[in-house]
């Protein structure tokens, strides 16, 4: 097979790494460039916000992009913090402030049932895209636990699992039941049977 090449639109490291490590073979990841600045994330959805981010890369580089969106969406909170998870504690906050604040909302709350979805977008240089999507139900622990991953990962115990948070896992066992690892599973899946591959 020939080597295709596609430019990740994620300047996130953890992001990188995982979606480099399930990307299907002959498939290169090109990190993004950094004559790239910050895009304004305002589609008002996981797709909107995955499509404006391949498209800007694509536009930058004329090669074909992927981006990612994910959201959190806790039962007890309807949904939220959803599209905003990344910036759930404001803009600018860290990881760790939106972990507090989580944990904050959801103080003396019984049901702490969640799920993780991830929507991955592929934008072709010829106008096309390609669009799938992971999901991962779990609930929120009482508290932070682990030290690997990023994001709300040692919060988030996947139902999937054997009772660890994300952050307690591997990448390996993380990827075989994460919202990311079934979303870029199931990208592996189209770009393997892609005419461009």
């Amino acid at each position: 097979m020939s080597r295709q090449e596609i430019v990740c639109a994620t300047a996130n490291p953890g992001k990188v790494a995982e979606i480099a490590e399930l990307l299907p073979e002959g498939w290169v990841l090109l990190p993004r460039p950094l004559t790239v600045g910050d895009i304004v994330e305002d589609a008002g959805t996981l797709v909107g916000n995955a499509r404006l981010k391949a498209r800007a890369i694509l536009t930058a580089t004329g090669k074909a992009a992927v981006a990612d969106d994910t959201g959190l969406e806790v039962v007890a909170l309807a949904g939220a913090p959803g599209v905003d998870t990344a910036t759930y504690a404001g803009p600018g906050c860290s990881d760790s402030d939106n972990r507090s604040k989580l944990l904050a909302a959801l103080s003396g709350v019984d049901n702490r049932s969640a799920r993780f979805v991830t929507v991955v977008l592929v934008a072709w240089p010829d106008g096309s895209e390609t669009i799938v999507e992971g999901v991962c139900t779990g609930r929120i622990a009482e508290a932070e636990r682990g030290s690997r991953g990023f994001g709300f990962d040692p919060l988030f115990i996947p139902d999937d699992g054997d009772g660890r948070t994300f952050a307690e896992m591997t990448a390996a066992e993380k990827n075989a039941v994460s919202h990311r690892g079934r979303a870029f599973r199931a990208l592996a899946a189209e770009l393997a049977g892609s005419p461009t591959a």
